[in-house]
């Protein structure tokens, strides 16, 4: 009579192990994928974040525009008066977006969080019925953000 065999064969032992090994293979590459589109996910909210505070900055700014220094075609730096006579300097430094109000000194409007590559205004000039005004747009992180204002009469 043979005794009684308990435990696994060596062949059930090795599928086992590899059905496991499967599991723990998919499980690490899902972990994974979740926490690098996690990461990738805070990036761009800090780039829209931190883009829709310098467009809300600029509007600030060409909201109440009086006057402009034009910077012609397309320039990286802005000079404005405002109605209540402030004069508002933008500029791009070093990757950041700076401004200044009544010749003080420049403060950033960006943190080291994001990458700013472009800063541009144009000038658009007056035409029929339509008054002058001014487009402004940012590149951050590689979004791009517009906006634009005419001078109010």
């Amino acid at each position: 009579m043979l005794p009684s065999m308990r435990g696994f064969t060596l062949i059930e032992a090795v599928i086992y192990i590899a059905l496991l090994g499967l599991i723990m293979t998919g499980a690490l590459t899902i972990a994974y994928q979740l926490i690098s589109s996690s990461t990738s996910l805070d990036t761009r909210n800090i780039s829209v974040g931190e883009g829709n505070f310098v467009l809300r900055k600029i509007d600030w700014a060409l909201s109440g525009m009086q006057s402009i220094s034009a910077p012609g075609a397309w320039g990286s730096t802005l000079s404005l008066t405002r109605d209540d006579g402030t004069t508002v300097d933008m500029r791009l430094n070093a990757g950041k977006v700076e401004m200044r109000e009544n010749g003080g000194s420049y403060a950033p409007l960006t943190t080291s969080n994001v990458a700013v590559t472009s800063l541009s205004f144009h000038y658009i000039a007056a035409a029929g019925n339509v008054p002058a005004g001014l487009e402004a747009s940012t590149t951050i992180n590689g979004l791009v953000f517009y906006t634009d204002r005419y001078i109010r009469k």
